[in-house]
Order: structure tokens, then sequence, then C-alpha cells
């Protein structure tokens, strides 16, 4: 089951792009080099998404802000900080 899971993951987005081109909000996107999500399915998010960014995090899956919080607080809090400029 994990792997059909996984499977699924991978290859079924559980979004619809076009809806992610609406989001105006600046977007902080995370993943892990080692994530049952694609690197490439993520970034077709980014690409949908008007204002977004695409963190991939060495060493990590799925549990990237539990694996690494540090690297994962500095992250989001660069990206809180670009927006305040």
């Amino acid at each position: 089951m994990v792997e059909k899971l996984a499977s699924v993951w991978r290859s079924e987005p559980r979004h619809e792009l076009p809806e992610l081109a609406r989001v105006s909000a600046p977007t902080l996107l995370f993943l892990g080099d080692n994530d049952a999500v694609t690197i490439e399915h993520a970034a077709s998010m980014r690409r949908a998404f008007a204002n977004a960014q695409l963190a991939v995090v060495p060493g990590t899956d799925h549990g990237v802000m539990f694996e690494k919080p540090e690297l994962v607080n500095r992250l989001i809090l660069d990206f809180l900080a670009e927006g305040s400029d």
C-alpha cells in the first residue's frame, strides 16, 4: 500500500494547476531531495503559482520540516523578510 501511495504521489497531482495560478500571495514550497514527490512535479507547481519559490532541502524526504527544522526555519524567515522589503 505504501508503494502504491508513493506512486500516486509521484504521478497524480492532488491539485489543479490552473487553480494555483489564482493564488497571488507569495508562496514558498518545500521539497526534500529524497521526497516521494518528484522535483519536476514540485517545479510544475511552482510554475503554476503566480508568485512562488521552491526550496529543495538536501538529505530529507517528505518530513523535511521535522528532519531539518533549523534550515527550514531559516528558509521561512528569509522568505518572509523578502516580502517586507
